[in-house]
């Protein structure tokens, strides 16, 4: 519970009604004029509508690919064919419709940190009778997950952690993107220790690019909150001790959230 308000603090998205997601894996989606097959296909999670692919490519993609130097029109006609082996689904849920269109304005505005603080985002397809984001695939895992596995941070990991949340909602601000949507399952921890922001349909656009004093400031102390208040109160218990204060936290700094 959060000890300002009562409200219980929301670490990672409810999940979906079955309705709303398919159990029956689709194996192909289309981008551009293009049909592509996967070999597998995989729901990463029931509480989204995200989705692994694994590719199939063809013995003559390198040949193709060779020829598409001298003549890149190939990959407007064909986009599939330059699309890495592993790629990320994600399609648009039902009823979200304008937090579709916002999420592509937002990756067109971020597109010099996309590869990085955000993933890649390849161009817009159909899957399973849907829109979807065509995006890459970054091997890590997500601040919830870890937690799910039981691997409490230490306090030297979570500064290490809120320094990469810093960084990553830094490079968001500056170019007047304020990150609202502060579950632990929207932040993917790269294995080199990177923090990417893996959801992006609740940005919001054409705010303050000042770091100091902003939402995703504030926000990044949300977070770092409910990853230690596990710690901090076992840490009472066994103690006798009151709260002990939060690591890195700015006294006093009010935070907006949306749950």
């Amino acid at each position: 519970m959060d000890e300002d308000d009562g409200q219980p603090l929301q670490v990672a998205s409810p999940p979906l009604p079955p309705s709303l997601y398919s159990t029956n894996m689709v194996k192909e989606f289309r981008i551009g004029g293009q049909l592509v097959f996967a070999q597998t296909s995989k729901l990463l999670d029931p509480r989204r509508t995200v989705y692994r692919l694994e590719l199939k490519q063809p013995l003559f993609l390198p040949l193709i690919q060779f020829f598409a130097t001298y003549c890149p029109r190939i990959r407007i006609y064909y986009p599939g064919w330059f699309l890495p082996p592993i790629i990320i689904l994600k399609k648009r849920k039902v009823g979200w419709e304008d937090e579709f269109e916002r999420e592509k304005q937002v990756y067109e505005v971020l597109k010099p940190l996309q590869g990085t603080v955000i993933p890649y985002l390849y161009g817009e397809g159909v899957y399973d009778g849907s829109p979807a984001l065509v995006l890459s695939f970054i091997r890590g895992k997500t601040v919830y997950e870890l937690l799910r596995e039981g691997r409490l941070p230490e306090d030297k990991d979570l500064e290490a952690l809120r320094n990469s949340l810093q960084d990553a909602l830094r490079a968001l601000t500056g170019y007047g993107v304020e990150y609202t949507d502060m579950k632990t399952d929207n932040f993917l921890l790269t294995d080199d220790g990177r923090a990417t922001v893996v959801d992006l349909e609740q940005a919001e656009l054409n705010r303050a690019n000042v770091w100091e004093g902003s939402t995703n400031n504030a926000n990044v102390d949300h977070l770092m909150y409910q990853l230690s208040e596990p710690r901090r109160l076992a840490l009472r218990r066994s103690t006798g001790q009151g709260l002990l204060p939060i690591p890195g936290a700015a006294k006093g700094q009010l935070v907006h959230y949306r749950g």
